[in-house]
């Protein structure tokens, strides 16, 4: 997946291309708070300015490209918008297997959930 035009950015822990990357910069700058869960309340987060983002940026592509491993999580992250990305030829490939458009949908939402909780056993392990 990733490419010459693309970058691994340590701050996502993914390979991002120069339009992702303005995109992650602008999320991160224009949040000023997120959820801890642990507190069960929002709390500010510090993230550096939109301009330190910028340079992290450009220095990243400025290098040349170097391959990196992605984590588990994020890997199973991106496993997971490929699929999800490919909901429609899913669908139609069960559809052309005999299946009811319905039926097509449903088997689509238990492979979408097997895949979820393949990606977060341990958050099904503990609900069970």
């Amino acid at each position: 997946m990733p490419t010459s035009e693309m970058r691994y950015w340590e701050r996502v822990g993914l390979y991002v291309d120069r339009k992702m990357a303005d995109e992650f910069i602008e999320r991160m700058v224009g949040h000023g708070s997120v959820l801890d869960e642990d507190l069960e309340e929002f709390v500010t987060q510090s993230v550096p300015d939109a301009k330190f983002l910028q340079n992290e940026v450009e220095a990243l592509f400025e290098a040349p490209f170097e391959e990196k491993e992605l984590s588990t999580d994020n890997q199973a992250i991106l496993d997971l918008m490929t699929f999800e990305g490919n909901r429609k030829k899913f669908i139609k490939e069960k559809k052309a297997d005999g299946m009811t458009l319905e039926e097509a949908k449903e088997a689509y939402k238990e492979a979408l959930d097997l895949k979820v909780k393949a990606a977060m056993p341990e958050k099904f392990d503990e609900e069970e």
